[in-house]
């Protein structure tokens, strides 16, 4: 009886959440979650005079158990609600987030991907991987997700993309990619595989194995460039080339490493103020 009464006083305050965007049973977690001394601080919120939560996302781990999400400005928790016989709040975790976010259950609900841009719809976008571990719900591994790289007012485009997947480990595999006016240029995408060890304190990065795209690909991909006249895209990808050549240790007179140098030469030049375009 006593917890229906503070349900009741706190139930006005919570339905300034938007009612569009919030179901009953998450309502219903947040009144759970809120009646938390500790997650009423960290949203500096006082009993009977709460501040309006701009999100509040509610998220099925299996059939006992549901990770509440609630954000108020660039404060974040996630709740461990369960949800066997009666609905009770359980563990918690603090975060700090950039901008709204969006959540997905992944692995069969084994993790929470929580992920936000930087800016408020713009990229980068940052990925937090949250999970249930020994009775804590734990941050385990955070990167970038998604970011873009554009040039030419926007007509060419280096996108690269970062999902966790499983496959005989847990991996996190990048694609990076560049475009054209939405079209991926012919041999321009690059990919690297990064395994992930599972460690009492969280995912840690093991040894990562790449596909690059190619010296000679670069400086093809850049003359290409350099003859539709897009000369910032083109010194791009000369300057990719020679970075390859680089990190392949190239001998000075290889004639792919010269080519990279001769390219991003003739093109720094081309860019200068005054010189031909």
């Amino acid at each position: 009886m006593r917890l229906l009464l503070i349900l009741l006083v706190f139930a006005p305050v919570l339905f300034a959440i938007d009612m569009k965007d919030v179901d009953r049973d998450t309502l219903r977690h947040v009144r759970l979650a809120l009646l938390n001394d500790d997650v009423r601080r960290h949203f500096g919120l006082r009993v009977g005079d709460f501040e309006t939560l701009d999100q509040a996302l509610g998220l099925k781990l299996d059939d006992s158990q549901r990770v509440l999400l609630l954000r108020l400005r660039t404060k974040a928790a996630a709740v461990l609600i369960h949800t066997e016989n009666t609905d009770r709040a359980g563990v918690h975790l603090f975060l700090e987030v950039e901008t709204r976010i969006t959540a997905e259950t992944l692995l069969d609900g084994q993790f929470v991907a929580l992920r936000c841009r930087t800016a408020e719809d713009k990229l980068p976008e940052k990925t937090r991987l949250l999970r249930l571990r020994d009775d804590k719900l734990q941050l385990c591994l955070e990167w970038t997700s998604h970011e873009e790289y554009l040039l030419e007012g926007g007509r060419y485009i280096e996108r690269t993309t970062r999902a966790l997947e499983k496959g005989d480990t847990l991996q996190l595999v990048e694609q990076r990619e560049h475009l054209l006016d939405g079209t991926r240029l012919e041999g321009g995408l690059a990919t690297r595989t990064t395994p992930l060890e599972d460690q009492p304190g969280g995912l840690i990065s093991g040894t990562a194995t790449e596909t690059p795209i190619s010296i000679s690909t670069h400086c093809a991909l850049a003359r290409a460039l350099e003859r539709q006249r897009l000369n910032e895209a083109a010194l791009h990808h000369a300057r990719l080339a020679q970075a390859r050549a680089v990190a392949e240790k190239l001998a000075g007179d290889d004639t792919r490493k010269l080519e990279a140098l001769s390219l991003a030469a003739r093109l720094q030049a081309r860019l200068r103020p005054g010189e031909g375009g």
